[in-house]
């Protein structure tokens, strides 16, 4: 990490406002990059540009401004030399003469020691080394940005806002929740960039085409209300980071520049790393997924031994979700499912056969209401892509991966039977097959055929406490016997839905341990649903 003159100074002043400087220094003088701060040494004829030497004026006045009858000192000569970009601070309660100040010395009235004023330049510098060391052992997870700017608020004394090509929102300054800014409140309010602003932004050569204010030349005045920066950080054309600095600091633009390349530049090497990482992972495990696809038929021994290799779980709650739309430019295909993945984190997501292929990993507590669970869930990332045709064909949960291929089959098997209905985004194979199973009977013996007795004599005794037992009994499967769970969206206390249950089971005979009774129950209650048959 490049640390300056500048940076150092300023943020020094800036601690310490009541310092004068009185040298004027030069810009190649200040973009310096500085090994170390020293105080400066008795013996110095081995000076080196790359650090700053520290005195005070008792020194300067005794070794340094010696009489012209003196100038053959090596020491006085090295500092005073035109040729030479050694730079070094003097700390002085007053000066005397101007004219006797050292054009290349950096002269500071203050009222500070020397040994305050040199170890306050020695905590600045070190705290840039520590920030350079933390943006450097960062390690992204995902969208894990805003730790990133957490790390940094203190240095760069400016908003900053991180966003994906998606437009979705990833980090802000947490510092500037107040701040009087379109782009910025925007951003907090919705989570996302206006599309005004993604334009203005994403425009061609827009950053080429800043001016010294921040703004882009001949931009709408509600662009020209901040200075600002702006960084686009592209990975392969796969992976792109909009970095966004709002300039509100009374900090100069110069210093704030600075720390921002540096920002810019850590976000960039931890990306492409990231980036090399999940390319080498994701080719392994997405082949290996393929393989399984294009062999359905492999044993579950070789698929165990070859998981072992692969960023994958054998057992889990999965689900496979085929992905058909109306996106046919292989560009725009890769955009889009880097979209996914960027939203998907715990999935594995691959272009398959003309479609997108998405080996979702289900929360252990939705296996029952994955229904509604993964509609919430993907609406919020598909919505923006609504005119695209997008259709969803979900196959049934299973537990193993060794059941991939065979998901895979029962998704496919819908898109090719064309049973989503028009403008509907989502098709769910069991919502098929329990339609198959109703249809293929008579509708007015549908619910005889296939409900479990217990249910049907509830229904049909019709009394307060029947139609109490069947809600209870719905909810206390659907929660999986958790009933705690049942209790609290029924509104009752736990040890009633217990007392209940216990009831139910002594009046219906039924043993609700067997996990082929419960899932008999469960088909019945689906089946009273499809019929539309009210159960409470």
């Amino acid at each position: 990490m490049k640390i300056t003159l500048e940076m150092v100074l300023t943020k020094f002043f800036a601690e310490f406002n009541n310092t004068k400087l009185l040298t004027s220094i030069s810009d190649a003088q200040m973009q310096h990059a500085l090994q170390g701060i020293q105080l400066l040494p008795r013996h110095m004829h081995s000076l080196s540009a790359d650090y700053l030497y520290v005195t005070d004026q008792f020194y300067y006045s005794a070794e340094i401004c010696k009489d012209s009858g003196k100038q053959n000192s090596n020491a006085t000569s090295l500092i005073t030399s035109d040729d030479t970009d050694i730079s070094f601070i003097v700390f002085a309660s007053e000066i005397s003469s101007l004219s006797d100040i050292d054009p290349k010395a950096i002269f500071i009235q203050t009222d500070m020691e020397l040994a305050e004023g040199f170890n306050t330049l020695q905590k600045i510098y070190a705290e840039f080394i520590e920030w350079g060391r933390q943006l450097d052992f960062a390690i992204f997870r995902n969208a894990d940005f805003q730790e990133f700017i957490d790390i940094s608020e203190e240095m760069v004394a400016c908003p900053i806002l991180i966003y994906d090509p998606a437009l979705k929102l990833l980090a802000y300054s947490r510092m500037y929740l107040g701040l009087d800014d379109h782009i910025f409140q925007t951003a907090i309010s919705n989570g996302y960039l206006d599309l005004e602003t993604v334009k203005y932004f994403e425009k061609d050569k827009i950053f080429a085409q800043m001016d010294h204010s921040g703004s882009a030349v001949g931009e709408p005045d509600n662009f020209r209300m901040h200075a600002d920066f702006a960084r686009a950080i592209n990975i392969r054309n796969e992976l792109a980071v909009y970095c966004i600095l709002l300039y509100t600091s009374e900090y100069p633009r110069s210093y704030i520049n600075q720390l921002y390349q540096i920002f810019c530049n850590s976000i960039e090497h931890l990306l492409k790393k990231q980036h090399s990482d999940f390319l080498k992972n994701r080719s392994v495990t997405d082949y290996f997924l393929m393989d399984l696809l294009d062999n359905p038929g492999m044993p579950a021994a070789q698929i165990q031994e070859r998981i072992y290799y692969n960023d994958l779980d054998y057992e889990g709650n999965y689900i496979v979700i085929c992905l058909h739309s109306d996106i046919r430019q292989k560009s725009f295909e890769n955009y889009f499912i880097q979209l996914l993945r960027n939203n998907m984190i715990n999935c594995r997501i691959f272009a398959y056969r003309g479609s997108i292929v998405i080996l979702y990993n289900l929360p252990k507590f939705r296996k029952m209401d994955y229904r509604d669970y993964l509609q919430d869930n993907l609406y919020h990332i598909l919505k923006d892509f609504s005119d695209r045709n997008i259709t969803l064909y979900f196959s049934k949960p299973f537990t193993t991966i060794g059941q991939f291929a065979e998901a895979y089959q029962q998704a496919e098997n819908l898109h090719r039977m064309k049973l989503a209905e028009k403008d509907n985004l989502y098709c769910f194979y069991e919502d098929h097959w329990l339609k198959n199973l109703i249809d293929s009977t008579l509708q007015t013996d549908k619910t005889f055929s296939f409900c479990e007795p217990c249910l049907l004599e509830m229904l049909h005794t019709d009394t307060k406490k029947s139609r109490q037992q069947l809600e209870i009994l719905y909810e206390y499967l659907r929660c999986d016997r958790k009933s705690t769970d049942v209790a609290n969206n029924l509104g009752m206390h736990r040890n009633n839905v217990i007392y209940h249950i216990n009831h139910i089971e002594e009046d219906y005979h039924l043993n609700l341990d067997d996990p082929d009774m419960r899932l008999r129950l469960l088909i019945s209650f689906e089946i009273l649903k499809y019929s539309k048959i009210d159960i409470g």
